[in-house]
């Protein structure tokens, strides 16, 4: 979402609980899957699950890295697990566990634990590498960090996941650290034009605008003309008008992304040429990562807020890049009206119809291969051959993808 939670932080330790793991594991397959804000319908599995089941046997301590394109990423890895035998612990973040003390209740008896935001906070960080070390539940993490609701497309992958994984390692004498990659995309089962044509029309109701004749007959350019409507509200309430030297939204959004990225690298005194935006945002935030998992230094509050402005940067900038234009599919379609929608409202929005949940298990990665290396070395080389292996597991879901959802919206 645009705006995020201020919420002061405070650490949610898991205690897991046989009798609510088994209950919960029964309500998400029979309940939450199907419910509004999810609509699973259907889960697709392949993929290295016989390697996988070796390393299990083995007794190797499993963390699985996940991308998180949608909100129903941890109810359909728990349906995973569940079919693969595995007891699993997410890293979930803090305001999950904030919406009610029963929400809380649960989720910690689950065997979840609660992570700030980039996942780096101290008591997260050793709570994971605990897991790992016990090797009783598998650890699942996603590395993006945040859901940024780009369905096909990864954001970078942060080094929090490489880090714990190889912690662990170094802390194991006789058994070995696996990362499975996982690759998720979500596809429609129908296409579902009329429901998301719905939002669209309360969406511009409530934001006061008008779709110019004969729009209907364009869904991209419609969803575009709402998009550039909320957009550019929300950059009036940051200062930015539509008075401003910049002339068109395109460079409003780049601006506006500019400066949050100034600001954050002025604080953390990133020097050196970088090419683009969205490399300065990928420093900043490996460099922010850094910052909250040196145990020996004292915490800085002021991390959490330059963190959360690096989120915000890269979230506005992702409307820069040309998402549903390079190709316009009725998944991109339907999954950008999400997100102008979740943007402008602040909340989950309901699902508009029902989907497959297409689920790609890569080769475990061992640990020891990186054990050896200097942490400032490994930690980017096993970052980028995660992200690398699950960037392929989605295109490889796009090419044999035989759903209504990746047909053109048109």
């Amino acid at each position: 979402m645009l705006e995020f939670s201020d919420a002061p932080y405070r650490f949610f330790e898991a205690k897991p609980s046989a009798p609510v793991i088994a209950l919960g594991k029964f309500v998400n397959r029979a309940v939450f899957l199907k419910a509004p804000n999810h609509r699973v319908s259907e889960i697709q599995m392949g993929g290295a699950i016989a390697g996988l089941k070796e390393c299990m046997a083995k007794g190797d301590r499993i963390m699985f890295a996940i991308n998180h394109p949608t909100h129903s990423d941890a109810q359909v890895m728990c349906e995973v697990q569940r079919r693969l035998g595995v007891q699993g612990s997410f890293m979930a973040a803090y305001d999950v566990f904030l919406r009610s003390p029963m929400n809380a209740w649960f989720m910690q008896r689950l065997g979840n634990f609660s992570i700030d935001r980039e996942g780096s906070d101290r008591k997260a960080m050793a709570a994971a590498i605990e897991i790992l070390k016990e090797g009783k539940r598998a650890l699942n993490i996603y590395p993006e960090g945040n859901v940024f609701l780009t369905n096909d497309r990864l954001a970078p992958f942060l080094d929090g996941a490489a880090f714990i994984a190889l912690k662990a390692q170094v802390a194991l004498d006789d058994a070995e650290v696996k990362v499975v990659p996982v690759s998720v995309k979500f596809t429609n089962l129908t296409a579902p034009r009329d429901a998301v044509t719905a939002r669209m029309r309360q969406l511009a109701g409530d934001s006061g605008y008008i779709f110019p004749q004969g729009s209907g007959d364009d869904p991209v350019a419609a969803v575009l003309g709402l998009g550039q409507h909320v957009l550019q509200g929300f950059l009036e309430r940051h200062g930015i008008s539509k008075d401003s030297e910049v002339e068109t939204l395109h460079d409003r959004l780049k601006a506006f992304s500019e400066k949050l990225m100034d600001e954050v690298c002025g604080k953390l005194k990133l020097e050196g040429k970088m090419a683009c935006l969205t490399e300065r945002i990928a420093k900043a935030r490996s460099r922010i990562h850094q910052l909250r998992t040196d145990f020996e230094a004292d915490p800085d509050p002021e991390i959490a807020m330059l963190s959360d402005r690096a989120i915000l940067a890269m979230r506005i900038h992702g409307y820069c890049e040309p998402y549903l234009t390079e190709r316009p599919t009725i998944d991109r379609y339907d999954e950008t009206v999400e997100r102008i929608s979740e943007d402008f409202y602040g909340r989950i929005m309901p699902r508009a119809g029902a989907r497959r949940a297409m689920v790609e298990i890569h080769e475990p990665i061992s640990m020891r291969d990186y054990s050896e290396m200097k942490l400032r070395d490994a930690l980017p080389s096993l970052t980028g051959k995660i992200s690398r292996t699950v960037q392929s597991g989605i295109d490889a879901h796009n090419k044999r993808n035989d759903a209504p959802g990746a047909g053109m919206a048109d």
